[in-house]
């Protein structure tokens, strides 16, 4: 278990340390549509971009190593952490970190203590057949449809949002599938995982929620964007545990100390997001008036 956190928690570093280098080279793209295939086409000219793409294939790499070393409820919540790395990275890029943004990073870090401190002992096996995925991926579409839906429909913040917020469905069910390689490779070997459905589903989440994270950072302020992305994984994530894999959420008297920590933690992240949010809005203006008085 130790070794599980200690490569999630890297893991979350570098996402952190990619969202800030995607949003960076996202915002100085030019304004395209949601989804438009020529936004890619730039950011791949953006050295800023294509850090953040080396740091994001690193994070991915440990991701997949720590999904398969552990259980899904455990690695998702834990990489609420990278928001907490994003803030601190802007802080050293010269942006003011107030007080509430200190305070909410603080509640994330309790949150995950206590959730981790009464973690069940169990750990179930990775089903690898496609029947065992059928619940699983019906709610995940149901909850893409609605978040996917309202990023292309509405504007502003709502839009960059609900974008997040399909973009981290995206990838978290890019994570439940890649558990599943572990016990794929074990079971048929290299061919059996080059053919896997797990494998190419588990590639087109992943790209998808690429795309939408970029089309995101585009929309608006990284606060928004990040803290959807980073709110809705850990709940797609426990929830393909549950019901994918078997994995036990809490017993009966843990379950409450559990639901308790998840939340504060989700709460952290939104409080924190909302304050980086508020900071990113604040240098955008102060920008502009620096440009308008040049």
């Amino acid at each position: 278990m130790t070794l599980t956190v200690i490569v999630s928690l890297l893991a979350a570093t570098c996402f952190g340390v990619a969202s800030v280098l995607q949003h960076h080279g996202a915002l100085r793209a030019r304004r395209r549509a949601p989804l438009h295939p020529g936004l890619m086409v730039e950011l791949v000219g953006k050295p800023s971009w294509l850090a953040g793409v080396v740091a994001q294939a690193t994070g991915v790499t440990l991701h997949l190593v720590a999904v398969n070393l552990g259980r899904l409820s455990v690695v998702q919540p834990l990489l609420t952490i990278g928001l907490v790395v994003a803030l601190v990275l802007q802080r050293m890029a010269g942006r003011r970190v107030s007080q509430p943004a200190m305070l909410a990073a603080g509640l994330v870090v309790v949150g995950l203590a206590l959730f981790l401190a009464v973690m069940p002992p169990e750990q179930p096996g990775a089903p690898a057949d496609a029947e065992a995925w059928t619940p699983g991926l019906a709610l995940v579409g149901l909850v893409l449809a609605g978040t996917l839906g309202g990023g292309l429909l509405m504007r502003g913040t709502t839009r960059c949002v609900c974008l997040g917020a399909s973009a981290g469905v995206l990838m978290a069910t890019s994570a439940a599938l890649g558990k599943a390689w572990g016990a794929v490779l074990h079971a048929e070997g290299i061919l059996g995982l080059a053919t896997s459905w797990q494998l190419w589903a588990a590639l087109a989440c992943g790209a998808g929620g690429t795309m939408l994270s970029q089309a995101a950072f585009q929309a608006g302020p990284l606060g928004g964007s990040l803290a959807a992305m980073m709110a809705i994984d850990p709940v797609i994530g426990v929830g393909l545990g549950v019901v994918v894999y078997g994995e036990p959420f809490a017993t009966e008297e843990t379950l409450g100390a559990r639901c308790l920590g998840l939340a504060l933690t989700l709460v952290g992240v939104w409080l924190l997001a909302m304050a980086q949010r508020g900071s990113d809005t604040s240098g955008a203006r102060a920008n502009r008036a620096g440009l308008g008085t040049g």
